[in-house]
């Protein structure tokens, strides 16, 4: 970070630490959002294109981008569920690229940049955002790809792949949650969104009232390993709650499933786990 980006850190920080930037932040009162003092409501979408769309990449369209939000924002939805995190490599299929890691540690700040930029382009708007940091599911990439990383094996793409099973990818998918060199990894890329400090406005994510809440990831499941899933679940809270204390923390559980005993969710159990 070069002199100039410090003092304006610097400065953002100071001005955020005061009461009513402090009270910008949605809150939870007597198990209610509450913004500034009021009930907050909102209508809410998956955006997961944005962060790609804003980036600073051949494959980017910040109007678009743009346009979208405006439309959005039009038709009534003023919250949004966004990707903060995505793995490549980028020739595997079924999933959004480019991302934002190809390999372990190794993050694309061509694509970052489309997140800060998303981020700054909702908080003209008065959006929020729901930022998810990982994925049960392989289409940007998510905990399979942790597991291909750290056991050199090959993901067991679900269908439409040739021969894919749902079983048999949910089973690969979950052995993340055994895996403390995956867990590791995954946990140190969310350490540097959270520690990131947006380009475009020099606002730090961890002060930023833009969003709403940190998403451990889309629709984790537990699957046969409930014990592993939740200790990861209370560990992963905790970790982001040491670095960011403003913020709300999710699970981004699909909530109670059909078959509760293959998907390891229970949704009350699940959400009793401090910091969550």
């Amino acid at each position: 970070m070069n002199m100039q980006r410090f003092i304006v850190s610097a400065l953002t920080c100071l001005f955020l630490s005061t009461t009513a930037w402090a009270s910008a932040f949605v809150e939870i009162k007597n198990g209610h959002f509450q913004r500034q003092g009021k009930p907050y409501f909102f209508m809410g979408a998956n955006f997961w294109q944005g962060m790609n769309l804003g980036a600073k990449h051949s494959t980017a369209n910040r109007q678009q981008l743009k346009r979208e939000l405006d439309l959005l924002k039009l038709t009534g939805v003023t919250q949004l569920r966004i990707l903060g995190l995505s793995e490549g490599p980028g020739d595997q299929p079924y999933r959004i690229v480019p991302a934002v890691q190809n390999a372990p540690g190794q993050m694309d700040e061509s694509i970052l940049a489309g997140l800060d930029f998303l981020l700054n382009e909702m908080r003209k708007r008065d959006m929020t955002a729901v930022v998810c940091l990982g994925n049960f599911w392989p289409w940007s990439g998510g905990f399979a790809q942790y597991v291909s990383w750290f056991e050199g094996s090959s993901i067991p793409y679900p269908p439409p792949h040739p021969g894919g099973s749902w079983s048999t990818f949910q089973e690969y998918s979950s052995r993340f949650y055994l895996m403390p060199q995956a867990i590791a990894a995954q946990r140190e890329a969310v350490r540097k969104i959270l520690t990131r400090v947006n380009t475009v406005n020099g606002i730090p994510y961890s002060f930023d009232p833009t969003i709403l809440s940190w998403e451990l990831a889309n629709e984790p499941r537990g699957g046969t390993h409930r014990p592993e899933f939740l200790s990861w679940v209370e560990t992963s809270a905790k970790f982001i709650k040491s670095i960011d204390p403003r913020h709300l923390v999710t699970i981004g559980s699909e909530g109670n499933t059909l078959s509760p005993e293959v998907a390891g969710n229970q949704f009350v159990e699940d959400h009793s786990v401090t910091g969550i």
